[in-house]
């Protein structure tokens, strides 16, 4: 939609150009859609110039609320909002606070509805979960959070179980009778990228299977 607005919000500092050029190369045509490639070039440039990027702390309410101020600005009348959390969940909490407390960042209900995604692990073991579940109770109602885990959408993760029962040439073969061992293998074709604290403190088993 034109209406659209990207803002990236993170300490780092970076310019509106740099953060562009960090999400073009992920912007791809629909597989089948009938663009053909300057169309498609004008297409992603035409969302990139909706696309802006504001350097901030995770508890800095000052910087959260020039963000909202630019927002509302931005949406005129009304408009509805999603925060992604694409950050660690030791800065759930914090940042829930931060949007919280900086006036106008959530929208009001009679602009349009307010939402938040936090990604997986949610937390390190079941008492950190319930404590995280509490922290963000405390800032946004349940039926604005949504936590999601970017591998539940996978098919052949979610239909293991038919395609063993369902059918008879494995169901009656994949048993400790006839398997030894299970190997699980996660291949990724960079590094960690600046992640490496975070993967010290969660673990990339915890991050990639929870």
């Amino acid at each position: 939609p034109e209406e659209l607005r990207v803002y990236g919000f993170a300490r780092s500092a970076k310019t509106d150009a740099a953060f562009r050029t960090t999400m073009r190369p992920m912007l791809k045509p629909t597989e089948g859609l009938d663009m053909d490639a300057a169309a498609a070039d004008a297409a992603r440039d035409a969302f990139l110039k909706r696309c802006v990027y504001r350097q901030g702390a995770y508890d800095s309410v000052d910087a959260m609320r020039r963000l909202a101020t630019e927002m509302t600005r931005a949406e005129g009348d009304s408009g509805n909002r999603l925060f992604y959390f694409a950050i660690p969940p030791s800065v759930f909490a914090a940042v829930s606070k931060t949007i919280a407390e900086a006036e106008g960042a959530m929208t009001t209900e009679a602009r349009g509805w307010t939402r938040v995604v936090v990604e997986k692990p949610f937390g390190r073991d079941s008492a950190s979960s319930s404590e995280l579940s509490a922290q963000l109770a405390a800032c946004f109602e349940e039926e604005q959070v949504y936590r999601i885990d970017h591998y539940l959408g996978k098919e052949m993760v979610q239909s293991t179980l038919a395609l063993r029962f369902a059918n008879r040439v494995f169901e009656p073969l994949w048993s400790n009778a006839h398997i030894s061992n299970v190997q699980i293998t996660f291949k990724e074709p960079f590094g960690t990228k600046g992640r490496g604290g975070y993967f010290d403190k969660f673990g990339i088993v915890r991050d990639v299977l929870q």
